[in-house]
């Protein structure tokens, strides 16, 4: 016949190794679901960037416009203040050459300035646009590869020696 504390014995290291493979079991399954939890906010946050940079793509679309729009205006005001000078002199009988000329040649060109200056800027908003919208793309990739190199494995080999 078996001993009986032999059997209560070896009754106790089985149920002891049952509860340690359960524990080492319930350990490997949180590993899989923190590096899940893990894989999921780096791919969350790469999306963040990726939609921060289509609208930082957007605003320096808005930018090269509203500085070809602000540069027509400043043509066009610069033509009606030409056509007001060439207005005025003409009315006084002046001869449009000699310092009158250069009177008007002064108006056009601070005219042509203006929307130079207008459109430079518009062009420069939209490239610190583009810039910032690069930045979040590397960001985004970044992230990206942050998730594809979650490895649970490393947790689930600690989970088990210990």
């Amino acid at each position: 016949m078996c001993d009986p504390v032999a059997m209560i014995t070896g009754g106790t290291a089985l149920l002891s190794a049952a509860m340690g493979a359960a524990q080492q079991a319930i350990g490997v399954t949180q590993q899989l679901q923190r590096a899940a939890g893990q894989r999921n906010d780096f791919n969350f946050l790469a999306a963040q960037q990726r939609n921060a940079a289509a609208v930082d793509e957007t605003r320096a679309r808005q930018d090269e416009q509203a500085g070809e729009a602000a540069a027509d205006g400043a043509r066009q005001k610069a033509g009606q203040r030409l056509g007001q000078l060439q207005a005025r002199l003409a009315a006084q009988g002046t001869d449009l050459s000699g310092s009158p000329l250069d009177l008007l040649g002064d108006a056009a060109a601070a005219g042509a300035e203006d929307a130079l200056s207008l459109r430079y800027e518009g062009l420069r908003n939209a490239w610190e646009n583009r810039v910032r919208g690069a930045s979040r793309q590397a960001q985004a990739r970044y992230y990206e590869t942050a998730a594809g190199n979650v490895d649970p494995t490393l947790g689930i080999v600690k989970t088990l020696l210990s």
